[in-house]
């Protein structure tokens, strides 16, 4: 006997689309059908575009606009759908509607016994009003439904098709800067150093030759464990007091940041808690381009991560980056963290304790928690707390 066919009737009344995304991956509908306010109606468009990206097998088509106070005139529609498809499994989606479209779908689901779901994705609880109970596996998303779920897409971001080489290749050596921060900051000042040269940072297909000078045998060291894994060529002492070497454009990019997206990242996926977890990609929406350090996936819930290991970490225009990134997939409902390699001033410096304080003071104010680099070793810690954490809500 043939398996009977699933059929979503979504109501959308302005609220977030993540609720009614969420139901179309778990159930995998034949069929979505949408009631739409008469103010939702244009972003009717947009919304099948999303659920065709994410199942290109689905039908998706809405019923006539309606008022959305019009308690009748939505149960109307609410039975007009159901005679689309009278043989359907049934699953009418509230949790996006106006407070009279819910009571409307749910006088029509409680006639017609058709299950009615209220998803409270803050709590992972699904409120059953009529019919079949759900389980919390239905709050499961990746990176990309999620993202495309407010009509964005995802690219991939500077490090392009060399990614994988990076994460096999060069990841080593993120972690070993990772769990050892002081050793981020002797990279960092080389890195620094190369600015202050008249040589240009290298560009695709044209490896650069820098000479550095006034670096401690300690940083030497740390370079030639870099040559090994690759990451840069041609070590050597020029004199007692200098060194050269040879940089790529992929080289320089990961040494100067990137390494830290790829050591976050993949602490992240070593706490075995989020959903999904993604690193250095773009966010495209329209014209409009953001970079996408590091995201993760947690019931549903999105956390982004902003990386820096320049001096511009504790900058507001940091902050704000963040912020806008955050801005493009839900605002107030996403997680965001800025994890820096940078270290806490220490409290000989008032000026700086002072400027940093105040720092931490304007990033709370944006909900967005800091991570400094004394706290870049347990960073996946850190992640799993921010994750769980039942105060932050979100969604």
């Amino acid at each position: 006997m043939a398996a009977q066919e699933k059929a979503l009737l979504i109501l959308v009344g302005g609220r977030a689309a993540i609720p009614n995304i969420l139901t179309v991956i778990h159930q995998q509908p034949k069929v979505v059908i949408a009631i739409c306010s008469a103010e939702s109606y244009t972003d009717f468009p947009r919304l099948k575009e999303t659920i065709n990206e994410i199942l290109p097998s689905c039908a998706v088509e809405a019923m006539p606009p309606v008022d959305a106070f019009a308690l009748e005139e939505i149960m109307q529609r609410c039975e007009k759908a159901l005679e689309k498809h009278l043989t359907a499994q049934w699953i009418f989606n509230i949790t996006a509607a106006t407070t009279i479209m819910s009571i409307a779908a749910y006088e029509v689901a409680k006639k017609y016994q058709q299950t009615c779901w209220y998803l409270n994705t803050s709590q992972t609880r699904i409120i059953t009003l009529v019919g079949d109970r759900g389980d919390e596996s239905i709050f499961y998303i990746e990176v990309p439904q999620y993202v495309a779920a407010y009509s964005r897409s995802l690219e991939l971001g500077d490090l392009e098709e060399r990614r994988d080489y990076c994460e096999q290749q060069w990841l080593p050596f993120a972690q070993q800067l990772g769990k050892n921060p002081q050793q981020a900051a002797l990279l960092k000042k080389v890195m620094k150093a190369i600015d202050k040269t008249k040589i240009k940072r290298p560009k695709k297909d044209e490896p650069k030759r820098y000479t550095l000078e006034g670096f401690s045998n300690e940083t030497y060291n740390l370079l030639e464990q870099a040559q090994q894994l690759e990451l840069l060529s041609e070590l050597h002492r020029a004199t007692p007091s200098s060194f050269r070497f040879c940089l790529t454009h992929l080289q320089d990019n990961f040494l100067n940041g990137a390494w830290l997206e790829a050591y976050v990242w993949d602490e992240a996926r070593k706490v075995q808690l989020f959903d999904d977890c993604q690193w250095n990609r773009k966010i495209i929406s329209g014209d409009l381009s953001k970079e996408l350090d590091v995201a993760m996936t947690y019931k549903a819930q999105l956390l982004v991560v902003e990386c820096k290991t320049g001096d511009d970490s504790e900058d507001t225009a940091t902050l704000n980056k963040l912020e806008a990134v955050a801005n493009l997939l839900g605002g107030k409902f996403v997680g965001k963290i800025l994890v820096t390699s940078l270290f806490s001033p220490n409290g000989t410096d008032l000026n700086k304790l002072k400027g940093h304080n105040e720092f931490l003071a304007k990033a709370d104010s944006q909900s967005i928690v800091v991570a400094m680099g004394e706290n870049l070793p347990d960073i996946g810690s850190r992640l799993q707390k921010e994750a769980k954490d039942p105060t932050y809500k979100r969604i």
